[in-house]
């Protein structure tokens, strides 16, 4: 079984490349959780000589990532999903060293969560964003809201999480959100980030992310996150799928 993350180090840049193109890059568990044991080594290799001072995330094939894999038994709807997602991309918030992601396809729900989770963007002409959580019956975390709300602005954050519309690559640079760039454009930039002066950088990570350790809902919200991941929507929506239909929501 070919790995699902390929990794490679380049002087003091670390790649980690998303490999399921069949799947257009969709993460399952077994995906996150490569992603978090290479993010793990790579905070160990800083923390010892500083020889890992950038990470760089891209995806094989045309997808950046297609979002959680929806297929039965494996990734939103396996054992312990969400938990391996939420270990991955607190890895890359608490990583002391800047990841980069490189988008030159779509990142569509998880997809669209790990570019969040990223400090820095690059995204290419194929590149865009989006959300489709309210069309698959899914309930969002409280640190993807409010991730959203920060980095994309309250009203963008609304229109891609209520609306489900997307975010190009024109929108995604005009609101700061991303640079345009192609991969060699990606790579070069990811390699700049390794030249800067490490403790600084951890210092400015660091407190930019400050914030992130406050996010939670409130308990109505955490309320209705329970409910939503339970609900007979949530099943409708993955039987709609499977048949090729309209899903029928009933909201409960």
């Amino acid at each position: 079984m070919s790995a699902s993350v390929i990794v490679h180090q380049e002087g003091m840049l670390l790649h980690l490349r998303l490999n399921r193109p069949e799947k257009r890059n969709a993460l399952d568990a077994r995906t996150c959780a490569e992603m978090t044991v290479a993010l793990e080594s790579a905070a160990k290799a800083y923390r010892q000589d500083c020889s890992v001072r950038a990470v760089l995330i891209s995806g094989e094939g045309k997808a950046f990532c297609a979002g959680a894999d929806l297929g039965d038994g494996a990734g939103v709807y396996g054992d312990g999903f969400l938990e391996r997602l939420h270990e991955m991309l607190q890895s890359i918030v608490q990583l002391p060293i800047p990841v980069i992601a490189n988008i030159q396809g779509p990142a569509v729900g998880a997809g669209t969560q790990l570019a969040l989770a990223c400090d820095l963007r690059v995204v290419g002409e194929s590149g865009w964003f989006m959300v489709p959580a309210a069309n698959l019956g899914f309930a969002l975390d409280a640190w993807t809201i409010h991730r959203a709300q920060d980095l994309l602005g309250g009203a963008v954050a609304r229109q891609m999480l209520l609306a489900a519309q997307r975010v190009d690559k024109q929108q995604a640079q005009d609101l700061g959100f991303a640079n345009a760039g192609t991969d060699a454009d990606a790579h070069e930039f990811a390699l700049a980030m390794t030249k800067r002066a490490p403790l600084a950088m951890e210092q400015l990570k660091t407190a930019l992310n400050a914030d992130d350790s406050s996010y939670g809902l409130n308990p109505r919200a955490q309320d209705l996150f329970t409910r939503c991941w339970a609900s007979d929507d949530a099943d409708e929506a993955r039987r709609a799928r499977a048949e090729r239909r309209e899903p029928r929501f009933r909201g409960r």
